[in-house]
């Protein structure tokens, strides 16, 4: 009786790594067969283009109330993008000019331009969640980082990938990144921004992605500063052209005038 209880204990024992190992292997498989860095080109490919103009709004929540604008903006690449705010009357007409790791802004009430550096670039951006250093930060993540796999866990009812994003400038404000991709559309549900101690910072939700031409490009973003209690803030994309002419004017320092 005791005999058969070791031998039982033994084949239990035996099930129980193999089914360890088999489990090990298939993540092993699975991260070999996707190259991490594979994936996050294939999701900025779906995020980024040569040019694209945006019409939306952006809703900061405090906590207490939300405040809603409405903005159009022009990119081009990662380097030069120009944002114009329409609404509501308090900030009608304020302008902002990213031009590579620059970042300028013009408000009709003081009537200049001001080019927001040093501390200023870690401030909010209008009371919401973002910091102005997030803006000059927007980059392709596969440029920025590099990616390794971590595990698969299940997000809006999906299987994704998760990705580790280590920087490769040490002076990047986030030098970690955890990534939630979708494989098989290779577009991504969620990020969380570290800070170079390791704590986490921020966190970013991507939702409606839409087809657009031949890319998916998420309606909706939800940004979070996790130092910050009972604030989001939300961008809503109601327009979206890819790849479309943008005059030289916009991107010059001769459009923050009034």
């Amino acid at each position: 009786m005791i005999m058969e209880y070791k031998k039982l204990i033994l084949r239990t024992g035996f099930l129980f790594l193999s089914l360890l190992f088999l489990l090990l292997n298939g993540q092993n498989v699975f991260a070999k067969e996707l190259d991490p860095q594979k994936i996050l080109e294939a999701v900025d490919d779906n995020l980024w283009s040569n040019t694209k103009h945006i019409e939306g709004r952006l809703m900061i929540d405090n906590g207490r109330k939300e405040r809603v604008l409405t903005w159009e903006n022009w990119m081009e690449g990662t380097d030069r993008a120009y944002t114009l705010y329409k609404s509501p009357a308090r900030e009608k007409g304020t302008k902002m000019l990213k031009i590579q790791s620059k970042l300028w802004m013009y408000t009709p009430r003081t009537d200049r331009k001001l080019l927001i550096a040093g501390h200023l670039l870690r401030q909010s951006m209008m009371g919401s969640d973002l910091s102005y250093e997030d803006m000059t930060e927007d980059k392709k993540l596969s440029a920025a980082y590099k990616a390794t796999f971590v595990a698969k866990e299940e997000l809006q009812k999906t299987e994704c990938c998760v990705l580790l994003l280590t920087a490769h400038d040490k002076t990047t404000t986030y030098q970690t990144r955890k990534v939630w991709v979708d494989v098989e559309k290779m577009i991504v549900f969620k990020q969380e921004l570290y800070a170079k101690g390791g704590k986490l910072l921020k966190e970013i939700e991507y939702f409606d992605y839409r087809l657009l031409g031949k890319r998916l490009f998420p309606r909706k973003m939800i940004f979070r500063d996790l130092l910050k209690e009972n604030t989001k803030t939300t961008y809503i994309f109601d327009a979206i052209e890819f790849d479309v002419d943008i005059p030289d004017k916009y991107f010059s320092q001769s459009i923050l005038k009034r």
